[in-house]
């Protein structure tokens, strides 16, 4: 008996734990507190294959057989190989010491002790990369193959929690008035909990709101679930704290703008699932909520560094471009003169010097580090090569998504949850992980939310459990006619998991 429990749910431990570990430690960034992410991520692949959940009328060990052969037919499993040897080779292959050659009159790196294949600068600098996408291939595979719908909506769950508590840890040492992380760290710039970088900050909790959102609707319409709400309302109240207080301009506006958008499509999602006074009382506490909200924000705390910052926004505020930092050309430049392999990883902070006129190196500031485009800044790093492995596992966790989305969109209208719309078809929760894995994408070309390790592998986290939620093939859609009212489509997502 205990057993077949932990074979449900082991996994999904597993994954919490590193997700969490990753984000509550400076958001993955320290590389030298990071020991354990091996560890960790080789106890999520090693449950995967011991202890995975089995099905209905299925032994243990036959769950193992046949997690075993979905592994092996897996692409993901060898292009989350391929790119883990990949960036090891890189990290090894260096490094390369900046030098001024007289016949050319021009400084330039030595050659790199293999000259044919991927090179860094620094191995150090380099080996950072292994923190980042070892863990989120782990979790992803975990996922995939360790986790049945139940336990991805559980580990959803637990995000949200630790993302409240996270939240809750960053108001009272705001509140404290510290100038030190966690008590200990200082820190020059602003922080919020365990990011000392707003835009990672932003990043996290307002794809954690997002995430927590779609959740606490799909507690509130499922009567089975409704005893979660309360909690779920509570982190998610934090976790838009987080997003509001974390200062980042792009998390403000996207968080705000998702509670609006986020209150009225729940609403209208479950409009006609529920009596008219439901109805009514639902858009009244709605609409006291938002004025109470702006009210607070706006009148009881004048002085509050959100409307502050709410006030200072401007357009180059908002879509993340910063005084003193190098033109996005140099990135396109830099990788135009290393179109396959890249210059490594954070290769580009070493590079850019080279590729600016005197007038712009002089008002190079701290953050020009980063290109502040991450699919760029990737490109540059690691080529045609790395970046091209990156958009291949990007590419196979979206496909179950457009074909499962494409199933909803064909099904007759009537014959599922009677709504003609396919955002009304599917699940809430489904829509709001969309949402939050949108915005942070489409931040990540004016900002830099992927060179935290905690917002990466929240991110892919996302995109895997993602599917779930969504019905697995149109027959059953058909077959479960007019039972979708219940739950806006769940019941058909639930037959297919």
């Amino acid at each position: 008996m205990m057993r077949d429990v932990l074979a449900k749910y082991v996994v999904v431990a597993h994954v919490a734990v590193l997700a969490a570990f990753l984000a509550w430690i400076h958001g993955g960034t320290r590389v030298e507190y990071l020991g354990a992410v091996p560890w960790l991520s080789l106890a999520v692949l090693e449950m995967t294959l011991i202890l995975p959940p089995p099905r209905r009328d299925e032994t243990l060990e036959q769950a193992r057989v046949r997690v075993w052969r979905k592994i092996v037919w897996d692409p993901l499993l060898y292009i989350g190989l391929a790119l883990c040897v990949y960036l090891l080779f890189q990290a090894m292959n260096g490094g390369r010491t900046l030098a001024f050659d007289v016949e050319s009159n021009v400084w330039a790196f030595l050659p790199p002790p293999v000259g044919w294949g991927p090179f860094c600068i620094d191995p150090n600098e380099a080996r950072q990369m292994l923190y980042w996408f070892v863990p989120a291939s782990a979790a992803v595979l975990g996922i995939r193959h360790g986790m049945n719908r139940r336990g991805k909506l559980i580990l959803l769950r637990l995000l949200a929690l630790n993302g409240g508590c996270l939240a809750l840890f960053g108001i009272v040492q705001n509140l404290s008035g510290s100038h030190r992380m966690f008590w200990m760290t200082p820190m020059n710039d602003a922080f919020f909990a365990s990011f000392g970088y707003a835009g990672h900050a932003g990043a996290f909790f307002t794809l954690m709101f997002a995430a927590n959102g779609g959740l606490f609707v799909h507690a509130l319409m499922l009567e089975a679930e409704r005893r979660h709400a309360i909690w779920l309302g509570i982190t998610l109240a934090l976790n838009l704290m987080g997003a509001l207080l974390s200062l980042s301009c792009i998390a403000i506006v996207c968080s705000l703008a998702m509670l609006v958008l986020g209150g009225v499509y729940a609403m209208r999602h479950a409009w006609m699932q529920v009596s008219a006074g439901v109805r009514l009382k639902a858009c009244s506490i709605f609409a006291v909520a938002m004025l109470l909200g702006s009210g607070f924000l706006f009148f009881a705390l004048p002085d509050n560094p959100v409307l502050h910052r709410l006030q200072t926004m401007t357009w180059t505020s908002l879509n993340g471009l910063h005084e003193g930092r190098p033109p996005l050309s140099s990135a396109w430049s830099i990788w135009k003169d290393y179109p396959w392999f890249g210059v490594g990883g954070w290769g580009y902070r070493h590079y850019v010097g080279l590729y600016l006129n005197d007038v712009q190196r002089a008002q190079i500031q701290a953050g020009a580090a980063n290109v502040g485009c991450d699919p760029l800044q990737f490109l540059a790093e690691h080529g045609a090569v790395g970046a091209g492995l990156m958009l291949g596992a990007l590419a196979v966790l979206l496909f179950p998504i457009g074909r499962r989305l494409w199933f909803a969109h064909t099904t007759p209208v009537g014959g599922w949850t009677g709504e003609r719309w396919l955002l009304l078809r599917i699940s809430p929760l489904t829509v709001m992980l969309l949402a939050g894995i949108g915005v942070i994408l489409a931040s990540g070309l004016v900002d830099l939310p992927f060179r935290s390790p905690a917002v990466l592998v929240l991110w892919t986290i996302a995109l895997a459990c993602a599917p779930a939620f969504l019905p697995a093939r149109p027959a059953v859609m058909e077959s479960t006619a007019g039972r979708g009212r219940q739950g806006g489509g769940e019941t058909a997502a639930t037959q297919t998991e």
